[in-house]
């Protein structure tokens, strides 16, 4: 693999993984302001309880929650990596970059066939309230937003494509 394509997946990663912090507490903000009764947004601890419940396997509350963060940080990285890697191949605007992201992540998540609701992670979108609806389509709209704006205007590390001369001499 190419050293710029290698830079251009940590970018990536990191971009994500930033940006899956503020998904979080964006989600939890909606849960108290506008959710209230009509249940949680902790989608990560949700699936994996789901998961636990299709192999009849209950989990300690503390694993549950570990196995939410490992998964939504996994999560997040993949994603990171796969723009990072659709961007290098066709770089566009960051705010259109980080849409694209949100709607692809949203579709193959929670309709009727997605991801979310097959997994009995969340109930289909007709037996969902507006509340629900609303954290739904917040999460990954923060998130994809979040990592393009990232990966698109973040920091820029540079990595030479050989050593450097005043580390050749030292050695």
């Amino acid at each position: 693999m190419k050293r710029r394509t290698l830079k251009s997946l940590r970018r990536g990663v990191e971009a994500a993984v930033v940006a899956g912090v503020p998904q979080v507490l964006l989600s939890k903000l909606e849960e108290r302001l506008i959710l209230r009764r009509h249940g949680e947004a902790d989608l990560g601890p949700h699936l994996i309880e789901a998961l636990a419940s299709k192999l009849k396997r209950p989990l300690p509350e503390d694993t549950k929650w570990l196995a939410a963060a490992v998964f939504h940080f996994g999560y997040s990285a993949f994603w990171g990596a796969a723009y990072a890697l659709a961007y290098e191949r066709k770089p566009i605007n960051p705010w259109l970059g980080g849409l694209a992201l949100a709607g692809l992540i949203h579709v193959i998540t929670f309709p009727r066939w997605g991801a979310a609701v097959l997994t009995g992670t969340e109930p289909s979108p007709k037996d969902r309230p507006w509340a629900k609806e609303a954290v739904l389509v917040t999460a990954p709209l923060s998130f994809g937003l979040g990592t393009a704006l990232l990966y698109g205007h973040g920091p820029r590390r540079t990595i030479p494509d050989t050593l450097s001369s005043e580390w050749r001499t030292r050695t």
